[in-house]
């Protein structure tokens, strides 16, 4: 009895758990009530910069037009250079499309042509300004990055602004000479030398061949000029002509300075320059037309060419750099004398 008892119970509790929640249901929504009124409008903002205004900084007629007048007169567009263009392994530096595709992908133009530099060579576009010029505009450089040098992939250069664009072109191909099992060197090609750019380094105190020697040759980085780099002087106020400094930027630092021969130095480098090339005249290595005579040498008289060469291509007279440049050199003469 009683456990019949428990069961109906049990059975009457499960029903009800079952019936009660279900006669409990929600009654269908009320209407909406009635919109609250609008607030107040706030304030209206300050009005934008006008989308051209931005560009016009710097593609204005006023600002373009004497840039490329200086330009189109400079070197990096006249001449006769831009024919080595079509090469493959010459046009990072030699056509406006392969130092393009240098910079941005580090390979060579595959399509080479022999366009000269234009303005988006050197410049692009980015989200940031990369430096103001002088008048504050904006200015966008195509790459500041640290330049690693060919004639030693292990080593880069830095001059942590816009020289460093410059410094990927103005650089040697070719370093000092190593001797063969024999101690000689064997020079091949008529136009032997680091090439004609070697700016970027000789500014940097590096790549020429170091002679022992009783002159104390400076450190890597030690000039002055290093801390400068190409733009200071050869874009004073935004110059593009680009080939010769402007005595105006030497003299925020020399100031009685009347030509570039400062202190008499590129006259001392001048006559270094002489005396060393009387005697790679002597060793044969030299003609008197100033090129290099093709043949083997003993190695210290292709790597005193080599120097020679360097300094000549340079076309600073070693204004560059004159302290590296006159230790070099005379080194070099004691070690061929």
């Amino acid at each position: 009895m009683k456990i019949r008892t428990i069961i109906r119970l049990l059975t009457v509790a499960t029903l009800l758990l079952f019936v009660i929640p279900s006669c409990v249901k929600e009654g269908p929504p009320g209407m909406d009530g009635i919109d609250g009124t609008d607030g107040q409008d706030g304030l209206d903002g300050e009005d934008g910069a006008d989308g051209t205004a931005f560009c016009m900084d710097c593609h204005s007629t006023t600002v373009v037009e004497p840039i490329e007048t200086a330009l189109a007169s400079s070197l990096h567009v006249t001449g006769s250079s831009w024919a080595r263009g079509t090469s493959g392994s010459c046009s990072r530096c030699h056509s406006n499309e392969g130092f393009i595709t240098f910079i941005e992908t580090a390979a060579a133009d595959t399509t080479t042509s022999a366009n000269h530099l234009s303005c988006d060579a050197c410049h692009t576009h980015g989200d940031m300004p990369t430096f103001q010029d002088e008048d504050g505009n904006p200015v966008f450089i195509r790459t500041t990055d640290p330049v690693t040098l060919i004639i030693d992939p292990t080593m880069t250069i830095d001059y942590e602004n816009a020289s460093n664009l410059c410094a990927n072109c103005h650089q040697p191909r070719t370093g000092a000479p190593t001797p063969d099992d024999d101690g000689n060197f064997t020079i091949t090609s008529s136009h032997y030398g680091p090439h004609h750019g070697p700016q970027g380094t000789l500014l940097m105190g590096i790549g020429l061949y170091k002679f022992d020697g009783s002159a104390t040759v400076p450190g890597v980085g030690a000039a002055t000029h290093a801390t400068a780099g190409c733009t200071v002087c050869h874009m004073y106020e935004g110059a593009h002509t680009f080939a010769e400094p402007y005595l105006a930027a030497c003299n925020q630092c020399h100031s009685s300075a009347t030509d570039f021969d400062i202190n008499g130095k590129q006259t001392e480098i001048e006559e270094l320059m002489t005396t060393l090339a009387g005697i790679l005249v002597t060793n044969g290595v030299l003609g008197e037309d100033g090129h290099v005579i093709t043949g083997t040498y003993p190695v210290n008289v292709a790597r005193g060419f080599y120097n020679y060469i360097a300094v000549e291509e340079d076309k600073s007279m070693g204004a560059h750099n004159p302290a590296y440049v006159i230790a070099i050199l005379e080194n070099t003469i004691e070690a061929l004398q």
